[in-house]
């Protein structure tokens, strides 16, 4: 709830590098965070490089994996069964230790992603449909506070 407290994040969720699965989500009422941000392992059409189309397993944690790696996934980002593009992958660093950023979009949604040196995978999901605070900048800079706190908390 802390990542969304400034309104510039619809959704928030915490996940391990290690699997890419997603431990923690908000909001937490309803789960609706889960609801946004996660879709149990499901097959898709997907559009392959001859033109046609073949029904492939979309499997959204394995492909966060990828994206921590700070690797581009071959089916594309699948965020809670929409499909984003990655626009940006990045190194940086928050309070001395370094840390990897994608930043993912589709038409008026996106999604920052900060991956923290100890294995913990942070996602922040703006709407531009929700409130005009929520862009891609201001997730960011939300994203961003928020990995702060969590790495002077050990994570």
């Amino acid at each position: 709830e802390w990542l969304l407290a400034e309104g510039h994040c619809v959704a928030g969720a915490l996940a391990s590098v290690t699997d890419g699965a997603m431990y923690a989500a908000a909001p937490v009422a309803a789960d609706e965070g889960w609801g946004l941000l996660f879709k149990e392992s499901y097959k898709a059409m997907l559009a392959q490089e001859d033109g046609t189309e073949k029904e492939e397993t979309i499997d959204e944690s394995a492909i966060l994996k990828i994206v921590a790696a700070g690797n581009r996934p071959p089916q594309g980002l699948w965020i809670a069964g929409e499909k984003y593009t990655i626009t940006r992958q990045e190194e940086d660093e928050v309070d001395g230790a370094a840390i990897k950023i994608a930043v993912a979009g589709r038409p008026k949604k996106g999604v920052v992603i900060y991956i923290t040196s100890v294995g913990t995978i942070i996602i922040g999901m703006f709407d531009e449909t929700k409130s005009a605070t929520q862009t891609v900048g201001n997730c960011r800079k939300s994203v961003h506070a928020f990995t702060e706190f969590m790495m002077s908390s050990g994570y």
